[in-house]
């Protein structure tokens, strides 16, 4: 009976010893954070953490991409000088902001120069060449392999106008990751007929709607200066498959009219430009007011697909279809009447008790 006890008390001993050294594996003492609970800020010029198409300098992996600890934000001041702090996260007794929800048709919302843009051919090689690179991409894209090349051709460069909210999905160990992430304004990208961003040109990842965060969320990444989290814009797909995209021409200052699946060879001046200039911010209700605050009190009935009145279509050219309406989801009864309105959850409260220096969490954005 003695033997046995020992034998008992043995196992045990082992066990707790096991259970011990694999919590201590980690390194942090418990404070990694979970992948699914990062939100990685990623500026326009860096390829970004898991990249496709590599640069010559081989971009970080994800789990050392982010925020310096104890890096004070331009904004220091007004965020009482907490070291690490980023512009325009929401502080104690200040008023819930939500990201602004537009769909991928909003004049304005990208931008681009005539004949220039995301190479495309190129983007296509580089992920065709690798049948393994090619199966991980058709993965995160969510097409078939042999419809890479297709599926690229399909797709218009264009440029962010806002700070956007993103699933980005990576390449890493020969498989496709996923993460969520933020890409700076005047981003690059390649978007579809419904007016998604699809692939991020700088990287090569599939992009697709982002995906809300239970609980909290921790920031990682290199922030840039303007950054402010109410300002990030949630992209939804248009309503109608459409034929072209109004973009504001970054160079002239004006309009361009872009069709779907060209490189910007193509670009046109709209025949009837929208009823705001392009300088405006796409993140203000207020100058950019949603599509259904745009249209006439009572339309009269018109071809589907047809351009708002006020000129022809070019001649040659099929019209860009513009949504009748704005189907975001239904705005909180407090909300300003924009049509925005509380569709993702408010904005992150801070820092958190234990969290690592330099990483702020708080509940997430884009959280339903």
């Amino acid at each position: 009976m003695r033997s046995l006890i020992r034998r008992r008390c043995a196992l045990l001993a082992a066990l707790s010893a096991g259970v011990l050294i694999t919590a201590g594996c980690g390194g942090s003492g418990g404070t990694d954070t979970p992948a699914e609970r990062e939100l990685y800020l990623q500026p326009a010029a860096a390829a970004g953490p898991d990249p496709f198409i590599r640069p010559a300098a081989a971009a970080p992996p994800r789990e050392t991409s982010r925020p310096s600890p104890g890096a004070a934000s331009p904004d220091s001041a007004s965020d009482g000088g907490r070291p690490g702090a980023v512009p325009g996260e929401r502080r104690a007794g200040a008023v819930p902001r939500t990201p602004r929800a537009l769909p991928g048709s909003t004049p304005g919302l990208y931008g681009g120069t005539a004949g220039a843009g995301c190479d495309t051919a190129r983007r296509a090689r580089q992920l065709t060449e690798d049948p393994a690179v090619s199966r991980a991409f058709a993965r995160g894209a969510g097409i078939g392999k042999e419809s890479v090349p297709d599926f690229l051709h399909a797709l218009t460069p264009v440029t962010l106008r806002a700070d956007v909210r993103v699933t980005d999905h990576g390449h890493r160990a020969g498989a496709a990751t996923s993460f969520q992430a933020v890409l700076q304004k005047g981003t690059a990208v390649l978007v579809d007929g419904r007016g998604l961003p699809r692939v991020r040109c700088a990287s090569g990842n599939p992009l697709s709607p982002p995906v809300p965060v239970p609980g909290s969320v921790e920031y990682r990444g290199d922030r840039w200066p303007d950054y402010r989290a109410e300002r990030v814009v949630v992209v939804r797909p248009s309503d109608e498959a459409l034929a072209g995209l109004v973009i504001a021409d970054t160079a002239g200052g004006g309009w361009l009219e872009r069709r779907i699946g060209t490189d910007g060879g193509e670009d046109i001046v709209p025949a009837v430009p929208p009823a705001y200039g392009p300088e405006a911010d796409v993140t203000d209700a207020d100058a950019v007011p949603p599509p259904d605050a745009l249209a006439p009190a009572a339309p009269s009935p018109a071809p589907s697909g047809a351009v708002p009145s006020g000129g022809a279509n070019p001649p040659g050219r099929a019209p860009i279809a513009v949504p009748d309406d704005d189907p975001a989801p239904v705005a909180d009864a407090a909300g300003d009447g924009t049509g925005d309105g509380e569709l993702f959850g408010p904005l992150p409260d801070g820092e958190q008790p234990g969290a690592d220096a330099g990483v702020l969490t708080g509940p997430d954005p884009v959280q339903g």
